[in-house]
């Protein structure tokens, strides 16, 4: 192990392989944060670090980590995503600890992981302990959950005692629900204290932010809240109970996460506390949290639709990016064989009539693309709870409505592009092909409208995740239709026009 963040130098540019790193590094360091700053712009600082990164191909650590503190966390995350694994870490040892935990908070958590798992090989796991210790609790327990067994034991050890405690008792719950995505970092005074010793009590507490102050008994239960205002305009020797409002909405430690963010969007909670069954205070879920959520929802569920796997990452290792998608791959094999029987069956009718291999695959992407707008438009409202009971006949019947009508315009224009084919002199084209491709779109379309919509809600209607795998079902439900509309139509077509007069 390392003593120290001089480790590994030789392996960086020294300070003087890039003409331009004093004058870069000037800014961060010695300019001051303007007052007024646009969130949308690129800051000096954002264009600092991006100099600096690209003034060579090696990274200059001691140029880039002075610059990289002086950002914002998240972008300071985006910067240290932008480079190898050892680089980051060995910028982050040279930060101070406060800002570069922040950072790596910031992080996406399977980079976070691997930047403190360089931290622990390089300089030992006391160092990547300390940058844990001082994040929030429930940044800190995501990490943990990211890491191995034996990778958190090690951090465990070294780990302060009263920090080890909490990361282990947050641990405990399923990270997708309230108990496992709360923090325990909150402000509690007791019911039975006056205004006076309750704001001493909010001083030995500076260190941590709060918009609502939690009042609880000698036990620990949650009795009641009082907004900061009230202490503020209060006489320092009433009663804090005489202060509390006791009508308190909250969350059991084992809620879902999906139910936690449909209730802060319902009511514009900004906050919400988690309470066990014995009405003990265990920590607060803020909506800084339920961003997090909503974005892993989104991402989850776009996820299922393709059958990727519902964990993976864009920075995931190769084994759980292969665990996620292998099955589903499988599963895609069987189903696209369904529509490769349908073609099988009209083989002898496609080497005919060359034209109806070339007009396939229009139909069938066609009615493709008309159930995945279907599909999204569902989701999206089983997701917002638009979709519930009588809803959900009159949506499917408009989707379907709008599917034969798209179909019926873009067939019908299909159509007459192969009947004008045939009048300019292509005799191997009939012009009743394009009554058959106008019928087979609108049909095909329109099908697969119907499938869009109803497949999430019949899911749903069963206790099934509507997104698992809904793109993967409805390629087969249209290609299949699709194909055997278009060639079983072309099959009685050609048998039409082969018949003999007045057969």
């Amino acid at each position: 192990m390392s003593n120290g963040p001089d480790q590994h130098d030789h392996e960086y540019a020294p300070d003087d392989r890039a003409p331009i790193a004093g004058e870069v590094a000037k800014t961060p360091i010695e300019g001051a944060r303007p007052l007024l700053e646009d969130v949308t712009a690129e800051s000096p600082l954002d264009q600092t670090v991006a100099r600096i990164l690209s003034a060579s191909e090696l990274v200059n650590v001691d140029v880039l980590a002075p610059a990289v503190q002086a950002l914002e966390p998240a972008d300071a995350a985006d910067a240290l995503e932008e480079i190898e694994m050892d680089a980051a870490a060995n910028v982050v040892v040279r930060m101070p600890e406060d800002e570069a935990a922040a950072d790596i908070a910031a992080m996406e958590t399977p980079w976070a992981v691997e930047v403190l798992r360089q931290v622990m090989t390089d300089y030992g796991a006391e160092i990547a302990s300390r940058y844990l210790d001082r994040m929030e609790a429930d940044d800190a327990v995501d990490i943990l959950q990211a890491m191995t067994e034996e990778e958190r034991e090690r951090i465990f050890d070294v780990l302060a005692p009263a920090s080890a405690v909490h990361f282990k008792q947050l641990l405990r719950f399923d990270p997708e629900t309230a108990g496992g995505m709360m923090t325990i970092e909150f402000v509690k005074v007791s019911r039975d204290a006056t205004v006076a010793q309750a704001i001493d009590s909010l001083r030995s507490q500076h260190d941590v932010e709060f918009n609502q102050v939690y009042c609880v008994d000698s036990k620990q239960h949650l009795v009641g809240t009082v907004s900061p205002k009230s202490l503020l305009v209060a006489s320092a020797t009433d009663p804090i109970a005489d202060l509390i409002d006791d009508e308190v909405d909250y969350l059991r430690p084992e809620t879902d996460r999906e139910e936690i963010a449909a209730a802060f969007e319902r009511y514009d909670y900004n906050e919400m506390p988690v309470v066990d069954h014995a009405g003990r205070l265990l920590g607060i879920v803020t909506v800084d949290d339920v961003l997090d959520i909503i974005r892993a929802e989104h991402t989850e569920d776009a996820y299922k639709m393709v059958g990727a796997g519902m964990g993976e990452a864009v920075y995931s290792n190769i084994g759980q990016k292969f665990r996620g998608r292998f099955p589903w791959l499988v599963v895609n094999v069987f189903t696209s064989m369904v529509a490769a029987m349908v073609v099988l069956q009209f083989d002898h009718l496609i080497a005919e009539l060359a034209i109806l291999a070339v007009m396939m695959p229009v139909i069938a992407n066609q009615a493709g693309n008309a159930g995945q707008q279907s599909l999204a438009v569902t989701l999206r409202g089983l997701v917002l709870g638009e979709v519930r009971g009588r809803r959900a006949w009159p949506l499917v019947r408009r989707e379907v409505t709008v599917g034969l009508l798209n179909g019926f315009i873009v067939g019908a224009c299909i159509g007459l592009v192969v009947a004008v084919m045939t009048l300019i002199g292509l005799r191997s084209v009939q012009w009743e092909l394009g009554i058959v491709i106008a019928v087979a779109m609108t049909a095909s379309v329109g099908t697969g409208c119907l499938a869009g919509s109803a497949m999430p809600l019949v899911l749903d209607r069963f206790g099934f995740d509507p997104a698992t795998g809904s793109t993967i079902f409805l390629t087969m439900v249209t290609d299949s239709v699709s194909f055997l509309t278009f060639l079983g139509l072309a099959s009685v077509l050609q048998r039409l026009l082969m018949a003999p007069p007045g057969g």
